[in-house]
This record gives structure tokens, C-alpha cells and sequence, in this order.
């Protein structure tokens, strides 16, 4: 079987459940350094807590994403 591509690659990130606490703790991790009063405010820990989300956000149904 030849692996296909996805066809619309922006869109099925977009819509990826699994993704979103990605991007959370991401942008947790990057704000300190954009706004530096908010160093002491965002707790190391809680980027790690949102990440560890991610597996959840697979086992949830996503509709009409489908593998095929």
C-alpha cells in the first residue's frame, strides 16, 4: 500500500483534538518571554500538565476524520 499524503495538511492539524494542548503549552511556554510580568504568574508545571492531555485528545471522536 502506497502512504498518501494528507490533502489539506493546515486543516487536519486545524481540527486535530490531540494538537490543540500542543499549541496551549506552547504558547504557555513562549508568553514569559513576550510579556516578562507573566514570568512568575504561569507555573512550569502546568505546561507539563497540558501536555500530558494530548493522548486524550486521541481517543476522542473526531467526527468526520478519518484514516482513509
Amino acid at each position: 500500500m502506497k502512504p498518501k499524503l494528507v490533502p489539506k495538511p493546515g486543516r487536519a492539524l486545524w481540527r486535530a483534538y490531540s494538537m490543540w494542548p500542543v499549541y496551549l503549552a506552547g504558547a504557555l511556554g513562549v508568553i514569559p518571554y513576550i510579556v516578562p510580568y507573566l514570568d512568575g504568574v504561569i507555573p512550569r508545571w502546568l505546561s507539563i500538565a497540558i501536555l500530558l492531555l494530548s493522548p486524550l485528545g486521541r481517543i476522542i471522536d473526531q467526527g468526520d476524520i478519518d484514516a482513509d
